[in-house]
C-alpha cells in the first residue's frame, strides 16, 4: 500500500497564491510565469513573514556549499525578477521590504492553507527549468488561457464556483503605488468669509485625483482632523501610510483668490511639483476648472502618471449650485446642522443634477439623518436614490451604497452593485472592502477575508479597512484580525475590536481594560458586558439588556444586531440575545458559520429556538449563493 501524501503548504497573500513546493504562483486563479530561483526565494520569504530573512540564509537555502555561483548579481536578478511578477516596488514596498545590510522582509499579511499533493500537481505545473541571467525574460503576469491542462480540473472548479467569488478582469493589473493624502488647506489671510475653503479646495482636489486610476487617494475624512493643527507632510505621510501628501494654503489680495499647493514625496520628505491657481473670489467653477487643469497637467505627470484629462474630473457650470455644495462642507454632521446641509445641498441639485459630487454627499447627509435623525425610512430611500444618481453620473465613482443595501438587508442588490463595480474597476480597494462587507453579510467569512486581503494590498494603511477584523474574528482567527486593528488601533472602534477578542478568549482583565473607550465610541454593548464581568445583580443586567435592545443602532445595523446577541448571550440574557440574533438574520445578516464557531453563544447553543436560527442562517446563506450562481451564469 502506498503511503500517505503528506500536505504542503500554500500561501495566500493579496491577489496572489503561491505554492512552492509545486512551482506555482497564481494571481486571482491565472499563473504567473516566475522561474524557480525567484519562486524559491518567495517561499523562504513566506515561511518566514514580518521575519527578516538574512542573505546568508539565503545563499545556504539557494546556492548550497559547493555551489559556485556570483552570489550578489544572482539574488539581486531573482529579487528582481520576484518583485516584477508581484507588481512591488523595492523603494515603495508592498510585499517585499529590504531591510538594509541584513537582508529582505515579507510585510504582506499571509495566509498558510496546507493542502496534499498530487501526481497532477506535479505534472501540470512543474517548474520552468533555470535560465542563464542573460536569457531570463523579465517575468511579467501571463495571460488568461483556459487550455488542456486545465481541462483536468474542470470538475474542481466547478465545486469551487459554489462557494468562491471569481471576477473576469485582466490579470496584468498592475498594484497602485502611488497613494496621495489631500490635506485641507491653510487660510493664509483671505479672511472668515473664505474659511471653507480649507476643506472645499482639499475636497475637490480628492475628487479630481480619484478619477485618476493609476493612483489611490485618500478619502477626505482620513485627513480632515489635521485641519486643527499644523501637519508635517512627512509626519502625516507615515501617520497615514502614503508615499505622497498634497497641502497649500490661500490668500486673498485686492481683486483675486491666490492657491498655492505643493506636492510632497514622504520618502525623501522633499517636494516634487509645486502649482499655484489665480481666480477671482466669486468664480468658483474657474477654481474647480484650474484646480482640475494643475492636477492632470501638472501633478500627476510629476509622479508619472499619465492620460488624465481635466474633462474626465467632475465640473459644474452653475456658480451657486458650486457655492452651495462647497459651503455644505463645513456643516457639522450633528442632527440639526446636518438639515442645513441637506437644504443647501438639495437646492444645488436643483440647479445643477449633473454635478455628482453633490449628489454623493446629499447621499451622506440623507443617510446621517435615518441613522442619528428623525429622517425615518423615508431618508435611507432618499440616501440611495442620491448614491444612485451619483452612480449614473460617476460610473467609475465607489458606489457608496453598496453597504447601506447589505445593511438595509438588500444583500442580493449589494452584491450585484460590487460585483459589477469590481468588474469595472478591479484596481480599487474601496470596492474589495464593500464586497468583503457584502460576504460578511452572507457568512461567506472566507471570501470576506480575500477580499480584505486585496483591498489592503492595494491601499496599505486606509484606517476604512478597520472593520474587516471581524471577518477573522467570527473565524476565531483572532491573530488575522490584528493587521486590520492596527489601522486605528487608538479609536475607541479598535478598542471596541480588542474587546470582542477579549471576551471570546476568556480575558477578563483585557475587556474591562477596553470597556470604557469601547462605550465612550458609541457602542453599548460594552457597558452590559461590563455590568456582567462585575458581577452586577441580575435587576440591573435586565436593564441594561432592554436598553440595549431599544438603542436606535441596534434596530438599524444587523451587523450591531449580531454583535449585541452574542455579548447578551455572554451576559446570560438569553432571550434578549435569541431576539437580536433573530432580527439579524431576518436582516439577511446570515449569521452562518459564525453562530457556530462563536464561544459568546455557548451559553444558547442548546436551546430550541437557537437551532431553529440556525437553520435560518443557513437558509438565509443558501438563497444568497443561489443568486449569486445566477449572477456569475450570466456574466
Amino acid at each position: 500500500m502506498e503511503a500517505p501524501a503528506s500536505p504542503r503548504p500554500v500561501y495566500r497573500f493579496g491577489l496572489f497564491q503561491a505554492d512552492p513546493e509545486a512551482g506555482k504562483l497564481l494571481r486571482q486563479g491565472s499563473p504567473v510565469k516566475l522561474q524557480e530561483q525567484p519562486l524559491r526565494v518567495l517561499g523562504l520569504l513566506l515561511e518566514h513573514p514580518g521575519e527578516v530573512v538574512t542573505r546568508e540564509q539565503l545563499r545556504q537555502s539557494l546556492w548550497p556549499e559547493g555551489t559556485y555561483v556570483e552570489f550578489e548579481g544572482s539574488l539581486n536578478a531573482a529579487l528582481k525578477r520576484l518583485r516584477s511578477a508581484l507588481g512591488d516596488d523595492a523603494d515603495n514596498p508592498i510585499f517585499i521590504q529590504t531591510v538594509p545590510r541584513r537582508g529582505y522582509r515579507f510585510i504582506a499579511p499571509v495566509q498558510c492553507e496546507p493542502v496534499v499533493q498530487t501526481d497532477a500537481d506535479l505534472s501540470l505545473h512543474a517548474p520552468e527549468p533555470p535560465q542563464s541571467v542573460a536569457e531570463q525574460p523579465s517575468s511579467i503576469p501571463s495571460s488568461r488561457s483556459w487550455g488542456w491542462p486545465l481541462a483536468a480540473l474542470a470538475l474542481i472548479l466547478i465545486a469551487l464556483i459554489a462557494w468562491r467569488y471569481t471576477r473576469r478582469e485582466p490579470t496584468t493589473l498592475a498594484v497602485p503605488r502611488k497613494v496621495i493624502a489631500v490635506l485641507p488647506f491653510s487660510n493664509q489671510g483671505a479672511g472668515p468669509d473664505f474659511d471653507y475653503l480649507r476643506f472645499a479646495i482639499a475636497n475637490d482636489l480628492v475628487t479630481d485625483l480619484t478619477s485618476a486610476h493609476a493612483i489611490t487617494v485618500r478619502p477626505f475624512a482620513s485627513t480632515a482632523h489635521y485641519v486643527s493643527q499644523p501637519a508635517d507632510p512627512a509626519t502625516v505621510g507615515a501617520e497615514l501610510r502614503v508615499t505622497h501628501v498634497l497641502a497649500g494654503g490661500f490668500l486673498l489680495d485686492h481683486k483675486n483668490l491666490h492657491v498655492n499647493m505643493e506636492l510632497v514625496d514622504v520618502s525623501q520628505n522633499q517636494p516634487v511639483w509645486r502649482g499655484e491657481v489665480v481666480v477671482p473670489p466669486q468664480q468658483l467653477v474657474a477654481l474647480q476648472d484650474q484646480l482640475a487643469s494643475r492636477a492632470a497637467e501638472g501633478l500627476l505627470p510629476a509622479i508619472h502618471i499619465s492620460g488624465a484629462s481635466p474633462s474626465s474630473m467632475p465640473s459644474s457650470r452653475n456658480e451657486r449650485a458650486v457655492e452651495l455644495f462647497l459651503h455644505s462642507l463645513t456643516i457639522p454632521l450633528d442632527p440639526e446642522p446636518n438639515q442645513l446641509a441637506i437644504k443647501r445641498l438639495e437646492e444645488s441639485v436643483a440647479l445643477d443634477s449633473s454635478y455628482a459630487p453633490a449628489w454623493g454627499e446629499l447621499g451622506s447627509r440623507y443617510y446621517i439623518d435615518y441613522h442619528y435623525g428623525n429622517g425615518g425610512e423615508a431618508a435611507v430611500k432618499k440616501a440611495l436614490a442620491a448614491y444612485r444618481r451619483q452612480s449614473e453620473l460617476e460610473p467609475d465613482w465607489p458606489a457608496v451604497s453598496t453597504p447601506i443595501r447589505a445593511e438595509q438587508g438588500d444583500l442580493n442588490g449589494a452584491y450585484d452593485q460590487a460585483a459589477e463595480f469590481l468588474r469595472r474597476r478591479p484596481d480599487a480597494a474601496i470596492g474589495h472592502h464593500f464586497m468583503s462587507y457584502v460576504m460578511r453579510c452572507a457568512g461567506l467569512l472566507d471570501e470576506a477575508d480575500r477580499q480584505c486581503e486585496s483591498a489592503l494590498t492595494l491601499d496599505p494603511g486606509f484606517n476604512g479597512f478597520r472593520s474587516c477584523a471581524f471577518s477573522s474574528i467570527l473565524k476565531t482567527d483572532y491573530a488575522g484580525a490584528q493587521p486590520y486593528i492596527r489601522l486605528d488601533e487608538h479609536s475607541g472602534f479598535g478598542a471596541m475590536l480588542r474587546m470582542m477578542i477579549a471576551l471570546r478568549t476568556g480575558n477578563k482583565p483585557a475587556a474591562l481594560a477596553e470597556s470604557s473607550a469601547v462605550s465612550q465610541g458609541g457602542f453599548q454593548f460594552a457597558e452590559l458586558a461590563r455590568m456582567y464581568l462585575n458581577h452586577a445583580p441580575e435587576a440591573e443586567l435586565r436593564k441594561a439588556a432592554a436598553a440595549l435592545e431599544v438603542e436606535p443602532r441596534s434596530a438599524r445595523d444587523p451587523e450591531t444586531l449580531y454583535v449585541n446577541a452574542a455579548v447578551l448571550s455572554f451576559s446570560g440574557q438569553a432571550g434578549a440575545a435569541l431576539r437580536q440574533l433573530r432580527k439579524a438574520i431576518q436582516g439577511n445578516y446570515c449569521s452562518y458559520p459564525a453562530m457556530d464557531l462563536d464561544p459568546l453563544f455557548d451559553p444558547i447553543r442548546q436551546l430550541p429556538e437557537f437551532a431553529a436560527l440556525h437553520q435560518a442562517a443557513i437558509h438565509c446563506q443558501q438563497n444568497f449563493l443561489a443568486h449569486r450562481t445566477q449572477v456569475e451564469t450570466r456574466h
